[in-house]
């Protein structure tokens, strides 16, 4: 799909007729819209929406589509917001347009199930859109982002840590199985500067979300202040970093075939009620394979279990390929309480939150028999814990870790037994959530000083019988967190704190303290 964007090199297009072919020419190429299709599109009101808005109410008359909007309005920046909900309303009265409108709460969204604010209203907001399209009968369903948005994309990902599916940025057309939807977004051939400058020819004004320039955001402050710089080096700057990112989607549509029809042979899945729920691979027919095509493999894999891919990092692959030499019994936690370890000859990906109780026999008796080892050489029951991610421990209790900004509010860190932040940049090493070993301690002084960990549980009164099953947040030999208990001095969250390392155990026994 590389050729996809190579129409932006040619710079803004002027005039309102020329930026309607535009975006028509783009819709036939990739079969957006076919003839008596239902598009739901989404408004917010601002200047992306509204403008795809008024396009696709130009060209339904000529391409013969039903028009749908859509508005979310996610309770964030009160009058502000209920503003934008109003003139979403009179803007789709006056173009003849049926609307669906929801409020939401975004803000508890995030605060119950531990999300970022963002992430929350993105969920919210694609749930919203969903649910519209299912009520007016719509089969597609467009939304606004354009060029600067993938070029965005690409950059955040290569920021933060990404592999190659990572660089592809935003694809044209995603069908939407489960929902019955194809998502297509016919703004992508055309740049920011193009939309504003087609909504100033026909008179169109649009609302301005404040929080837009909240530059603590890394998107915003990707937008405003990246790739701006970027495009004084080179001014086709956005439009050179989307049709790279096309290349590389054409690459990585390469690789997934060729991945899937090297190691196919050595797949076995396992379902329950239809539903994907164990994937064994075939250690030494995977590792015959090129490293590359393992990623892609294993990437393919993790989605088709979990049902997404979009929390999947190129660590999480890489936590996966390191099980393939690894000893029996060796396991990761991933995230969608998906949990891959060592089975023998094979590796199993197993997806365990809400499947507890539908373990087959022949992984009791394995459990059974690793468990007895463990006893018989006195080794600790390990689990490396990927950043972010989910874990699902033997005992039950479900992991969840997040990496956040700190924005200095002190008011903010939990005080709860079960969920703790930490300073993520003090983090050097490998985090793992295990039982005691040897050589544990832990800094029980601000200023410096370790302790024993056998010290600490002595004198912290814990009973010597139960020392041995406390679950311990480690990094090496230092603790981080003796659960359920207090933290070390080393990795507390200070003034100078940026990044915040978030863990909380899910079915612990919490209190407030």
């Amino acid at each position: 799909m590389g050729r996809r964007y190579r129409q932006l090199e040619s710079g803004a297009i002027d005039g309102r007729k020329k930026m309607q072919k535009k975006i028509q020419i783009f819709i036939r190429q990739y079969h957006m819209i076919e003839e008596n299709d239902h598009v739901a599109v989404g408004v917010s009101g601002g200047a992306d929406s509204v403008c795809l808005l008024h396009l696709l109410c130009e060209l339904r008359k000529c391409m013969h589509f039903r028009l749908t909007a859509v508005h979310v309005e996610h309770g964030i920046r009160g009058a502000e917001s209920l503003a934008d909900a109003a003139f979403v309303r009179q803007l789709c009265a006056d173009w003849n347009v049926p609307l669906h409108t929801f409020s939401v709460d975004a803000l508890h969204q995030a605060k119950t199930q531990h999300q970022s604010l963002e992430e929350a209203a993105r969920e919210l907001r694609y749930r919203c859109f969903y649910e519209a399209c299912r009520k007016c009968g719509a089969n597609r369903l467009a939304v606004a982002h354009h060029g600067d948005d993938c070029a965005e994309t690409v950059l955040f990902h290569l920021s933060r840590g990404t592999g190659l599916r990572g660089l592809c940025g935003i694809v044209p057309v995603r069908e939407l199985p489960e929902q019955k939807l194809t998502l297509i977004r016919p703004l992508l051939c055309v740049t920011k500067a193009e939309i504003e400058a087609y909504l100033e020819q026909i008179g169109q004004k649009y609302r301005t979300d404040s929080t837009n320039a909240d530059v603590t955001m890394s998107r915003n402050r990707i937008r405003s202040q990246v790739l701006p710089q970027l495009c004084e080096v080179n001014t086709a700057a956005v439009p050179h970093i989307v049709r790279t990112a096309g290349y590389l989607e054409e690459i990585c549509e390469y690789l997934d075939e060729a991945a899937w029809d090297a190691g196919s042979a050595y797949i076995t899945y396992e379902r329950e009620k239809n539903k994907i729920v164990k994937i064994r691979l075939q250690r030494q027919g995977i590792l015959a394979m090129p490293t590359v095509l393992q990623k892609n493999l294993i990437h393919r894999l993790l989605g088709e279990l979990a049902g997404s891919k979009k929390d999947l990092t190129a660590a999480h692959m890489e936590s996966v390929q390191t099980l393939f030499t690894a000893q029996v019994g060796k396991s990761v936690c991933l995230p969608y309480g998906i949990r891959a370890y060592v089975d023998y000859e094979q590796i199993v990906l197993q997806k365990e939150f809400g499947q507890k109780k539908q373990t087959d026999q022949t992984d009791r008796n394995n459990r059974k028999k690793q468990s007895a080892k463990n006893k018989a050489e006195k080794k600790t029951r390990e689990h490396e814990l990927v950043i972010p991610g989910e874990c699902i421990l033997e005992s039950g209790e479900h992991i969840t870790t997040k990496i956040l900004e700190f924005d200095g509010n002190f008011q903010q860190i939990p005080e709860k037994t079960c969920t703790k932040w930490f300073d993520y940049d003090k983090i050097k090493d490998t985090v793992q959530i295990r039982t005691r070993r040897p050589g544990d301690y832990l800094q029980v002084q601000a200023a410096g000083g370790h302790k024993k960990l056998k010290d600490y549980l002595i004198n912290s009164k814990i009973p010597k019988e139960e020392r041995d099953q406390l679950l311990l947040l480690a990094e090496g030999s230092h603790i981080l967190w003796v659960i359920g208990q207090r933290i070390s001095e080393a990795y507390k969250v200070t003034q100078k704190t940026k990044h915040i390392f978030e863990v909380c155990i899910h079915g612990g026994k919490e209190k407030n303290e």
